[in-house]
């Protein structure tokens, strides 16, 4: 092997002078200015596009062959590993996209004053980078340009800076103090701070007038925060576990969702005057001495209180709520809102509660996660709502007359009525139906323990093969033709792991090294569920940089921004697959409504009803060579028919080829399109070490990957 590179210049950007002898600027550098490559600007400035040097404390070169250097361009300090210091000259206006990015040994690195923008992901993954002094005239700073650089402290911003990108400083868990008060910053963007730990001083903007989506979620030893001026807009989760927070004012008109969820800490919030509503869970999980309710609030969500600790609730005589014995009321007292212990910090928590005569309703929420043993119904009451003891060991008697939301307990009791599986078998998103439908479908039907038995052979979606762990519930209408994929493989883990050294080894020339050294993480598109769901994603030595795709309560897709989602890896992230792959998704309730195209989640019979159609879906698909790992994440699977071609064109990602695990995992992204084969119940035996095998019963829906959405519209699909 030749001699070890000590940076990863991608293939096309790594062009020496020699290859632009006949471009524009080219020339023949003496020295070490022959280490760099460059183009020529329309303003007959250069463009540096790639180095191949190997210092440690690099000054970069204000002209090449008597022209000056006017920018850094993308990527061309990339994965340069032996990089310490990096002094900027005068002159260079610009730093282009990733140009820094996985130099994870640079320590400082010093701007010029001319510099007017640092670009998206700039210096992202420079974990050691500890200096970056902002001057003044830096007017832009671009999406994730400093991304876990985990060892920055300290962060001063330019008068001069206007923008910030999203999540721009987000993961540096070392910082423990930003100051942006001289800044002309007026939008703070989505995950600006995201999980800066150690953040504990903030000077904010004066002209601050928007606050971003998890903005500062995550920063767990900040104190306090204060807005010198009105708020247009607070985004949802904006401050979400901030453990430490004690004191924050939000001078905004709409509390939205989660935004204080998790500030465990605070010790009391006063509505601002401005303040009309308040969102689901805005409060979720807050300990407060003192809450005060202003008297312009107009509305305040279900739920808003969520698992709150309040000792001591005020409200205006104009606010529509009303406090009574420390417990919130609405609709003039006829509506319990919210239950609050009568003190949170008791050494003996309250376990016995009476509701007061008069209250008709309990509200959704009323009581989740309360301490409580007993509640007290009154004479009055004639409804409980939804979630009303979600997170709680209450079960009260319940008098008669009452209507109670079926989810009011938020679980479902062991022996639960028909009416209730069918809800169940709904939202896991396939619902049996009678015998008489499934036999005219030509399905079988499943005995009482669960075990799908063999479906006639009749009709092209049956099986005579008893081994066959498909059993169609489409009958003549499955389209799925086993003869066409039949040389469709399920690559095994060590086939996986032999492929990917195989691929490395194929592109060593211009992959070097760097994946020793460099983080491996993806853009990962996810169904927000509530509960945290991370993806392993990772090639790397350093623990504090491992990332996690982490989705947490709402009611969006998120896009997942990590490092290196751009075109420096991409070679490396494509997945050259070796052959046609059969791949498995577990599935959420939206992707199967995406495959039916209903509104709803469907049942089995609008799956097969959608046989044939082609659909996208709104994320991007994880999938697995490994059935059994699919098998974890759904009641529901996409088995996935997914030809080499379409893969290539799509540009398939693959997570897992430079780590050894079980998990295999293959991305098909958002611009993927599929058409639905054959429905249907599956069995599948999963061998053990010792002991017999774990039985998987699950329901399928067969897809064909088609490409891209527009290139099966032009086919006709």
């Amino acid at each position: 092997m030749s001699e070890k590179r000590k940076c990863f210049i991608p293939a096309a950007l790594l062009v020496c002078s020699a290859f632009l002898s006949g471009a524009a600027g080219a020339g023949e550098i003496p020295g070490n200015e022959a280490l760099f490559s460059y183009e020529e600007q329309a303003d007959g400035t250069l463009i540096l596009t790639g180095y191949s040097g190997g210092e440690a404390d690099l000054f970069i070169p204000a002209e090449l062959g008597e022209k000056a250097v006017g920018a850094i361009g993308d990527s061309c300090f990339a994965g340069c590993i032996d990089l310490q210091r990096v002094h900027i000259p005068e002159g260079i206006t610009q730093i282009g996209d990733y140009a820094f990015e996985s130099c994870t040994a640079m320590e400082k690195v010093y701007f010029p004053d001319s510099l007017v923008s640092i670009g998206d992901g700039a210096f992202s993954g420079c974990a050691s980078l500890m200096l970056a002094d902002m001057q003044d005239g830096i007017e832009s700073i671009g999406r994730g340009a400093f991304l876990y650089c985990t060892s920055l402290v300290n962060l001063d911003l330019s008068e001069d800076l206007k923008e910030l990108g999203e999540f721009a400083f987000a993961g540096c868990s070392g910082l423990s103090k930003a100051d942006l008060s001289d800044s002309g910053v007026q939008v703070l963007p989505d995950r600006l701070f995201y999980g800066c730990g150690s953040l504990a001083g903030v000077l904010l903007p004066k002209g601050v007038t928007s606050v971003g989506k998890r903005a500062f979620s995550g920063c767990e030893k900040l104190e306090s925060l204060y807005f010198p001026g009105k708020l247009d807009q607070v985004s949802g989760f904006a401050f979400e576990n901030c453990s430490g927070l004690k004191n924050i004012n939000l001078p905004v008109e709409t509390l939205p969702e989660k935004v204080l969820g998790g500030c465990s800490s605070l010790n009391s919030f006063s509505m601002d005057p401005e303040t009309r509503s308040i969102g689901f869970a805005a409060f979720a999980l807050c300990g407060l001495e003192n809450l005060f309710l202003g008297d312009g609030v107009e509305e305040i969500a279900e739920g808003a209180f969520y698992q709150s600790q309040v000792k001591s609730v005020y409200a205006d005589e104009a606010c529509p709520y009303s406090v009574v014995d420390g417990c919130l009321y609405a609709d003039g007292g006829k509506t319990l809102f919210a239950w609050f212990p009568e003190d949170p910090y008791a050494e003996e928590p309250q376990t016995s509660f009476t509701v007061p005569e008069g209250v008709e309703t309990i509200a959704p929420y009323a009581f989740a996660g309360s301490s409580l043993e007993e509640v007290k119904f009154p004479g009055s009451l004639k409804e409980i709502g939804a979630f009303a003891f979600v997170d709680s060991s209450l079960r009260p008697e319940i008098p008669e007359g009452v209507q109670v939301s079926a989810d009011a307990f938020g679980i479902s009791d062991e022996t639960e009525s028909a009416e209730e599986q069918d809800a169940d078998a709904a939202s896991a998103g396939l619902q049996e139906g009678d015998a008489e439908e499934r036999e005219s479908d030509g399905a079988g039907s499943e005995d009482a323990s669960g075990t799908a038995e063999t479906a006639s052979a009749e009709g092209e979606g049956g099986t005579d093969n008893a081994e066959d762990p498909y059993v169609s519930a489409a009958g003549s209408r499955s389209i799925f033709d086993a003869e066409q994929f039949a040389d469709y493989e399920e690559i095994p883990n060590d086939r996986f792991d032999a492929w990917s050294e195989e691929y490395l080894a194929a592109n060593v020339d211009a992959i070097g090294d760097s994946i020793d050294y460099s983080p491996y993480v993806m853009m990962y598109k996810g169904e927000v569920i509530p509960y945290f769901m991370g993806m392993t994603a990772v090639q790397n030595h350093d623990p504090e940089m491992w990332a996690m795709a982490v989705n947490n309560f709402g009611d969006d897709f998120e896009q997942m921004f990590l490092m290196m989602n751009h075109g420096l890896f991409t070679e490396l992230r494509r997945g050259r697959m070796t052959g046609d792959l059969i791949l498995y998704s577990g599935v959420y309730d939206s992707q199967l409504m995406a495959a039916a195209g209903t509104e709803t989640v469907p049942t089995q019979e609008e799956l097969v009803n959608a046989i044939g159609n082609t659909f996208t879906d709104s994320v991007m698909i994880s999938t697995t060579t490994d059935p059994f790992v699919a098998c974890n994440f759904s009641d529901t699977l996409f088995v996935i028919y997914a030809s080499r071609e379409a893969m290539e064109e799509l540009g398939a990602i693959s997570i897992d080829s430079f780590i050894h695990t079980n998990e295999k995992e293959i991305l098909m992204t958002a611009d993927a399109c599929y058409r639905v084969l054959d429905v249907g119940s599956m069995t599948l035996e999963e061998p053990q070490e010792e002991g017999d095998p774990v039985v998987h019963h699950k329901n399928y829906v067969r897809v064909e990957l088609l490409g891209t959405a527009a290139e099966s519209d032009s086919d006709g699909n």
